[in-house]
Parts: C-alpha cells; structure tokens; sequence
C-alpha cells in the first residue's frame, strides 16, 4: 500500500519560493487564494505573507487570521504582537486584500475554544479559491493541528483546489521564547486522541514516539507516565543545519530519563532530516505499519503516541502522520501555560534570518489523472 505522501512537493528558502509563486500564479492571476494565519506575537507572523504579495502582483486574496491577543502576557510580547497588527495593516492597505477575524475566546475551556475554531474553519465555503495555504508561523500547535485537520477533510478528495502548509522557520526564536510548560495534567490533542478516548479497549497496546528537540526532558516524562507506553522509538533531528552534533547533544541531554526507563536499544532510535516533514511523516509511517502488522496477533488495538517535542516545521510530520492515521495515533503537545520574551527587539532581528517553508498538502500535484 503506497503512503499518501510517497511522492511530495516541498519549497524551502525565500528565493526558491519567490520562484515557485511566480511560475506557478503567472503575470496575472485569475485565481483566488484564501491565506490563514494566527495574529499573534511571534516576529514570523506575516513573512510568507508578504513574500507572497511581494512577488504575485494583482493576486486576489482573502486574509483570515485567528485571533491571540492574550497570549504571552508580557510588556515585549504585547509589543510584539501590537507591531505585528500593525504591519498586517499596512500590507492590507498597500496591497488591498480582504482581512477577517476568528477571535479566539480565553474565557472558555481551551478544549471549548479549539472545538468552536474547528467549527468555524469546517463550516466555511471554500467553492470561491482554488489555494488554500495555511500559515502556522504564528500559530499554537494545538490550534494549527486541529485548523489543518478541517481543511484536509473538506480538500483531500478534491484535485481542482490546493491545500499548502507553510511555516517560516527560525530556531534562534524559538530558544528567545521561553514556553512555561504544563507537566502535571498531560493529555492528547483534541482532535488527535486515536482510541485513548475510548476506555472499554481492554488490550490496548502503545507505543510511544518521541519527536525530540532540547530542553523537554519534564515533559517527555510526564507524556510517558500519562501514555504508558510498551516500548519506545525516539526519532532524532539529523542532519541538522544548525550544529553536526545536534542529535549527540540531544542524546546526552536525554540519557537520564532513557536510562530511569530501561531504554537502551541504539536500534531503537531513528534519524529524520530536521529540514524535511515529509521525510519524517514516511519514516514514522512506515514504523506505524511494520509495528501494526507484527502486532496483530496479539492485539488488533495498537496506538502510537507523537510527542512534539521538536520544531514546528518537524512538527509539520506529525501533522501529517495524525491526518493519515488519526484512528491509531495519538498527538501529545508540548502545552504551554503562557510565553515569556525578554527582548523583542532581539527577536525582530533575528527575524531576517528565517527561511520560509512551503508543503503542498492535496490537489493538482497529487492528481492521477
């Protein structure tokens, strides 16, 4: 059976991307894209927006952004998501496309809040665009799972309308944000919960990856005793573009907990290039496989458990992984109670470095005929 992303389309680096939307839209566009994304405090917030309309002249395009005024509670992140508004503003008046919101109420559950989000996004008439590109740059994982979730629903079995993820990539802000992350009550995503929620699966078997990225030691911990998985198969980032001893590093960094958990198989471990979801989401796929097939006799009700304990543009291969096994994979996030930023400046600046990602999702690149 062939993995539905067995064959992919990926653009990465902004010129490479400049390319792609400059061949692929022509001159002038007749088309019409409807572009997401979250307004919130990270600096990435409207890169690939802009390099988008920068490079598309005349591109009909509808702006609808998902609200997070309170995340991040501190004088810089307020700074930060204040300038962010502002320079969407001003692209929508230099460029004058249609700008809407979902705001997202902090008053209600953060199960609740994710439920009316997905609603809003499945219910929405998506018959007007032909592209639909989802920007996670500035999205919380568990939103941005559960958003992509309802629009690879609507568009997986639809060749006449694309669907892209994209995410512009940064790992020198990721470290300048500082996550104050929740251990005592871990749990999977809504809309990514497989079989856990169902408590009558008497032989229930798991099986716990591991996405491992720094200083999640805690976390991984408290997925592990919430999960309680049979055996485990950590997935490290290599090769990786910021230092040829990452995954080492990361080993060490580790070795404590591995070691409280009997777990020193070097066989165990697996490798996935840091720069390519799509790399991830078919190695993991086809551990998910081997591991149901040599399992069923045993038990029919084998569940995998994600831990995003990488970067977003990783994450992404989760992503892709719980849209294509969402029956027997479980997603566990890194949940943050709140974000802390010292310096916004030095985020802004670090910002020129980022490098933009794009993953076309379902449509025309897929279609057999």
């Amino acid at each position: 059976m062939k993995y539905r992303w067995e064959s992919y389309v990926k653009y990465h680096g902004k010129n490479e991307l400049a390319k792609f939307c400059k061949e692929f839209y022509g001159e002038n566009p007749q088309v019409k894209v409807l572009f997401l994304l979250g307004k919130g405090f990270d600096p990435r917030m409207n890169n690939t927006l802009t390099l988008l309309l920068e490079n598309v002249k005349g591109l009909s395009l509808d702006c609808l952004t998902f609200d997070f005024p309170d995340s991040g509670g501190n004088t810089e992140s307020r700074k930060l998501y204040k300038d962010n508004v502002k320079a969407l503003e001003a692209l929508q008046k230099k460029y004058g496309f249609s700008l809407s919101e979902i705001p997202i109420d902090t008053t209600q559950s953060w199960e609740k809040r994710i439920a009316v989000m997905s609603r809003q996004v499945a219910e929405r008439d998506l018959s007007q665009y032909r592209d639909v590109i989802l920007d996670v740059s500035s999205l919380p994982r568990a939103f941005y799972f559960n958003i992509a979730k309802a629009l690879f629903t609507k568009l997986k079995n639809d060749d006449t309308k694309n669907l892209f993820f994209t995410v512009s990539e940064n790992v020198e802000i990721d470290k300048g944000i500082e996550t104050n992350v929740a251990t005592d009550n871990v749990e999977a995503l809504p809309g990514f919960k497989s079989m856990l929620s169902v408590e009558s699966i008497l032989d229930r078997i798991c099986i716990l990856i591991p996405l491992i990225g720094e200083k999640h030691v805690k976390l991984l911990r408290g997925i592990y005793e919430s999960f309680k998985p049979s055996d485990m198969f950590p997935v490290l980032p290599f090769p990786s573009m910021n230092s040829p001893r990452r995954a080492d590093d990361l080993m060490q960094e580790y070795h404590q907990f591995f070691e409280e958990k009997l777990f020193h198989d070097p066989l165990s471990i697996t490798y996935a290039d840091e720069q390519n979801p799509f790399e991830l989401y078919r190695i993991v796929s086809k551990m998910i496989r081997e591991h149901k097939k040599t399992l069923k006799p045993i038990s029919e009700n084998v569940c995998f458990g994600i831990a995003l304990l990488t970067s977003k543009l990783l994450s992404l291969g989760g992503l892709l992984i719980g849209l294509e096994f969402n029956d027997c994979v479980a997603i566990y996030n890194v949940s943050s109670t709140d974000y802390t930023i010292q310096n916004a400046n030095a985020l802004k600046a670090l910002n020129t470095t980022s490098e933009p990602f794009l993953l076309w999702i379902t449509g025309e690149a897929y279609s057999e005929s």
